[in-house]
């Protein structure tokens, strides 16, 4: 499954870019462990992409009922607004929304 493959290796290139600009955390937010919808930040792209996203897209007959509903770029322009430094990582979002 090539496109899998594909899949696979745009979301390790995420997560290393998510590094580079210092979005990645090692442990994850209080919310993520004890959800509830309500007490979800709308604030912050980068930890949801990271706990919440592409642990999901990943896992096996999860991504087309992610990837029917969900495109990161409009989410990710939003978030970052004009922040030129995150343009490796928009880039490279647009390419994963192009695969999914």
């Amino acid at each position: 499954m090539e496109s899998r493959q594909q899949l696979q290796e745009k979301v390790g290139q995420i997560m290393q870019e998510l590094k580079m600009q210092q979005l990645w955390e090692s442990i994850p937010p209080v919310w993520v462990t004890r959800f509830k919808v309500c007490e979800i930040p709308q604030n912050d792209f980068a930890q949801w992409l990271q706990f919440i996203y592409l642990p999901n897209l990943l896992q096996p007959g999860t991504a087309n009922s992610i990837q029917a509903s969900v495109f990161l770029v409009p989410q990710a322009i939003e978030y970052f607004g004009s922040d030129v430094c995150k343009g490796k990582l928009l880039q490279l979002l647009v390419e994963l929304d192009s695969l999914t």
